[in-house]
């Protein structure tokens, strides 16, 4: 039969490992940032140039919001997430495959669907528009 102590020490070590692997995969890729204001109609413009080669991704921060930006070049579109959780608002990290909230265990995916719950409700998405090598998002 198993001591008590050595249950509650193997199910301590059992459970940071979990939390070690889980951290570890949402640090394993750092996504480029750019640092962005809007202009007065309150729109970002971010260069064609900020993405990365070979990265499809690039997180956009702004003093306005409360989070960043998660702006993805899909084909010949742009898709631009707000990185605020549906559940209670708390900000949320990006990953190469999926954005996960560490605050309740949502998970989203890089179209802002809800892969697991708590949250119900897609991330909210800012209109886009790709105007002479520039990428506009609308924060209206």
């Amino acid at each position: 039969m198993v001591s008590r102590r050595i249950f509650i020490k193997s199910g301590c070590a059992a459970c940071l490992g979990l939390s070690g692997a889980s951290l570890l995969n949402a640090c394993a890729t750092r996504l480029p940032m750019v640092k962005l204001s809007p202009d007065a109609g309150r729109v970002l413009t971010v260069p064609e140039t900020s993405f990365v080669e070979g990265v499809e991704m690039l997180v956009v921060r702004t003093n306005t919001l409360e989070n960043d930006i998660l702006l993805r070049k899909v084909g010949e579109r742009y898709l631009a997430l707000y990185l605020h959780c549906t559940h209670e608002g708390v900000g949320l990290t990006p990953t190469a495959e999926r954005i996960y909230c560490h605050a309740h265990g949502s998970v989203f995916d890089l179209e802002g669907q809800v892969v697991k719950e708590p949250a119900f409700e897609p991330l909210k998405t800012f209109k886009t528009e790709f105007n002479n090598h520039q990428i506009l998002i609308y924060l209206t």
